[in-house]
């Protein structure tokens, strides 16, 4: 015989849950601007140094794009932080696992660059495939744990700069991987953004 099973909260607690699920959306929806954000600025960077490089350009990229840009990148990140209250101590656990990954791909990009401009083991439109392949496993691990299209479109952008980069000149190959920041990230991000703000709405 089926019976119907209801659970009873405490006094207080459907209001204590729906509290912490208004602040994981938003928490989540703020750190989906800032990736996307991160990503343009990045995107930014890469086809500047390209540019740098192509033509020569009397510009020191690492003091004038680089350093610049990632300083006030870092700045403005800490007072977005604050002002919208976003307390990052407590990481959900998809958050971890995509921090864990992201820090993973990370190191192997050192690695890898390190192989490229110190060890002169590895030419930099192999290094700017496999950066772009670095960032195809993260967006669709982002997509598996997201359950969202915008991030799997994602990295078929970056596999398919991964396969231009290995076509691109030296100077150009970086300009591929700002096209992936730009395609397989930023945008997405975006997407994401502006999908849970419909869905609010």
């Amino acid at each position: 015989m089926d019976r119907d099973v209801t659970v009873m909260l405490p006094p207080g607690a459907d209001a204590e849950l729906a509290l912490s699920l208004e602040r994981a959306h938003h928490e989540t929806q703020v750190l989906d601007r800032l990736t996307a954000v991160w990503s343009l600025l990045l995107a930014k960077c890469c086809l500047l140094q390209s540019a740098i490089l192509h033509w020569s350009i009397p510009i020191g990229g690492l003091a004038y794009v680089w350093s610049l840009s990632l300083a006030l990148g870092a700045f403005a990140t800490y007072h977005y932080l604050r002002a919208h209250e976003v307390e990052l101590l407590v990481v959900p656990v998809n958050r971890r696992l995509g921090s864990t990954l992201l820090l993973g791909l990370i190191l192997t990009f050192l690695g890898a660059a390190h192989a490229t401009f110190a060890l002169d083991l590895v030419s930099p439109p192999v290094l700017a495939a496999l950066t772009c392949c670095l960032g195809a496993i993260h967006a669709l691990s982002r997509a598996a744990m997201r359950r969202r299209a915008a991030p799997f479109l994602g990295s078929l952008a970056w596999w398919t700069s991964a396969w231009l980069a290995l076509r691109q000149p030296d100077d150009l190959a970086l300009a591929v991987v700002g096209l992936g920041f730009l395609l397989g990230h930023a945008l997405p991000g975006f997407a994401l953004v502006r999908e849970a703000v419909r869905r609010r709405a």
